[in-house]
């Protein structure tokens, strides 16, 4: 199992069960689509480890498995092998409770809801935000206002930017705080300029409540800035390839990206990529 420690230095030692302060297990993953002959495996003995407030995002190839890995965590598929838990609770009984938070590629926002409307929408179709009543949700006004969207509140999604309706969507995922979030590709449907911002919002945002974050990119540079660990899945079936820390130091600022230590960084994991892009062909 590929165990990431704190900020994602070196791995540690020992199982999962004795990581008191684990997030996420991933333990030995299988996943694969279609019956007898004709079934495609997708991903394969996939095992990963990550610590309470640690960011590790998920790069490779495309048909690699990140989204259907992200999927499996979030309850939305089932695996044909393997567990998978959160804070020690299975995945249905984490998704319940609201400890899991799911920021998909689309921000799929309602139209006719006011942005407003738009992030009290979980709390409305959710009555109880914890089954065991020890955690209550955010405001979502104030929600809104940490992602620089409170002078928007009224608005509806057609009269926002793309990137705008990037940041409602990521705003919903916090409305029930959670302390875990799955975010997939969640900019990759904006301009270049567009999602330079958005990852720094997201950094500022993330650097100040250090929650828990499964991030999926096709950015290397989104994934060092970003990430304190960036792992490298293959292809044919999804596994994973190598896991590289990032030793750049926090909290990051706006020029992170042009520091010598990054572009070493950047080297390293697009050296790795090229690797898993010649085994995708």
């Amino acid at each position: 199992m590929a165990e990431l420690t704190e900020r994602g230095m070196e791995p540690e030692s020992g199982t999962a069960s004795d990581q008191p302060n684990s997030a996420l297990v991933i333990d030995g993953v299988y996943k694969g689509y279609g019956s007898d002959a004709a079934r495609v495996s997708v991903i394969e003995n996939f095992s990963l480890l990550a610590l309470r407030g640690q960011f590790v995002t998920l790069i490779g190839p495309s048909g690699c498995g990140k989204t259907t890995l992200l999927r499996i965590v979030a309850g939305l598929l089932e695996v044909d092998r393997g567990t998978v838990s959160i804070f020690g609770q299975s995945v249905q009984r984490a998704s319940a409770a609201k400890h899991i938070g799911l920021v998909p590629q689309s921000p799929a926002l309602l139209p006719w809801r006011t942005v407003l409307d738009n992030v009290r929408l979980p709390l409305q179709v959710n009555k109880k935000p914890d089954s065991d009543g020890s955690r209550s949700h955010a405001d979502p006004i104030a929600v809104l206002e940490s992602f620089g969207l409170g002078h928007v509140v009224n608005r509806r999604p057609a009269q926002l930017s793309g990137g705008m309706q990037h940041r409602v969507a990521i705003a919903r995922a916090f409305v029930f705080d959670p302390p875990i979030l799955l975010m997939d590709e969640p900019f990759a449907a904006v301009d270049e300029l567009t999602r330079e911002l958005l990852r720094h919002e997201l950094l500022s945002i993330w650097q100040a409540n250090k929650k828990t974050v499964l991030f999926v990119t096709h950015s290397i540079s989104e994934a060092i800035t970003l990430s304190d660990v960036v792992v490298i899945m293959s292809a044919n079936p999804g596994t994973i390839q190598s896991v590289i820390p990032i030793p750049l130091p926090r909290p990051r600022d706006d020029l992170v990206e042009t520091t010598r230590e990054f572009h070493e960084v950047e080297r390293q994991i697009r050296l790795e990529l090229r690797g898993s892009w010649r085994g995708a062909r």
